[in-house]
């Protein structure tokens, strides 16, 4: 077989794109670009990449006995391309650096920081194992760099779910789900979210139709806010008296006054209609900085006017039906499990505020039939 047949055929499988940096004898950084860096062990954290064992940047980074690979984000192919062609500038991108001392790129989409394990022969490469002594994932939670067939690009998420531990069991539901999420997103041109109330806590599992630039994968999948009133009252308004009652102390804590009324009239509403409905651009955007994006975090003075203004007493959505709102920012709707627990909630954000009633009902309908497909796909589960 020839080489330009086997690099051909294999052009179609893509990589990710990682650029290796560490400091030479004399003091100065020495990169390489790979495609085959990879995640080897957990017990020990091994990680391994394959270099041209001919290749002066490898012996220099061999010498070294240590190494910090970034892995590049999608957006950053002229990255990428200052170091494939060891312009005399490109490490003006990686001021950056690890504990250990080696450069790593600013932006990175991930970082691992290794010491040389071992070296293994592989043909014309050599296979080079790192015990990872530190890593981090970027800032910015973008997307990674891919290449294929000679080209750049990014990968296209249908849907992200959030990896945590003690998240198991709520995650199988939202996985079951998720199929359904990402038909509801494509057919509306909406996000599609999934929540769960796991200790006292709402966490959003996953999203489906996550807008993106540059191939940035910005989302709030993984956020977390108090299950504290009038904050999430579809997994509330069929629940007992006493998760109502602690649902309520905590608002109130949290908010510093009383909730309760606002509260019960959110669980009334939610009952009567079987869904709850969010309006007022406003407290929408305070509330994604505040708590979602953690701009002023639980405890500022601010969290009060979020807890009491997102479904506050004057909020036309507690009272009036869809036809006779304006300004919509999200639609929930519970989903429950075979024993009617409501176990999630799937839902729609990402309203511009300029839609009519009729594509309003149209959104609503077809995320209480997702929801109501969602219940049958969670009965049919077969026990954990």
């Amino acid at each position: 077989m020839l080489p330009e047949e086997f690099r051909r055929a294999l052009a179609h499988y893509p990589t990710g794109v990682a650029v290796v940096i560490a400091v030479g004898s004399d003091g100065s950084p020495v990169s390489m670009v790979v495609g085959t860096f990879t995640s080897v062990s957990l017990d020990p954290p091994f990680v391994g990449f394959l270099a041209d064992k001919h290749g002066n940047s490898w012996q220099s980074i061999k010498a070294a006995g240590h190494f910090c690979v970034s892995v590049l984000g999608a957006g950053h192919e002229h990255v990428c391309r200052a170091f494939a062609t060891k312009d005399h500038e490109r490490f003006r991108h990686a001021t950056a650096v690890a504990d250990s001392g080696c450069p790593r790129l600013n932006e990175a989409a991930l970082w691992v920081d290794c010491t040389i394990e071992d070296v293994l022969p592989a043909g014309d490469h050599d296979f080079v194992l790192g015990r990872v002594r530190q890593l981090a994932v970027g800032e910015n939670g973008g997307l990674p760099l891919l290449f294929l067939r000679g080209g750049y690009g990014a990968p296209q998420i249908a849907s992200l779910q959030v990896e945590a531990p003690g998240l198991g069991p709520v995650l199988r539901l939202a996985d079951a789900v998720r199929p359904e999420v990402e038909s509801v997103s494509q057919e509306l041109a909406l996000e599609c979210i999934v929540l769960a109330a796991v200790d006292r806590e709402v966490v959003m599992v996953a999203a489906a139709g996550i807008e993106s630039a540059a191939g940035s994968s910005r989302t709030h999948v993984g956020s977390t806010f108090p299950l504290a009133a009038p904050l999430a009252p579809v997994f509330l308004a069929w629940a007992g008296q006493e998760e109502q009652r602690q649902w309520i102390a905590e608002g109130t804590r949290l908010a510093g006054t009383d909730v309760t009324e606002v509260a019960t009239t959110a669980l009334a509403a939610v009952r009567e209609r079987g869904h709850d409905i969010t309006t007022g651009r406003a407290v929408s955007e305070r509330f994604r900085r505040v708590v979602l994006d953690g701009a002023d975090g639980q405890g500022s003075p601010d969290f009060d006017e979020v807890v009491r203004a997102v479904v506050g007493e004057r909020d036309p959505a507690l009272t009036s039906p869809l036809e006779m709102l304006s300004d919509v920012t999200a639609l929930m709707v519970p989903v429950r499990d075979a024993n009617g627990r409501v176990v999630l909630s799937v839902g729609l954000v990402g309203f511009t505020g300029d839609e009519d009633q009729a594509r309003l009902r149209h959104c609503l309908d077809r995320l209480e039939q997702a929801a109501e497909r969602a219940c049958r796909l969670l009965a049919e589960l077969p026990p954990a």
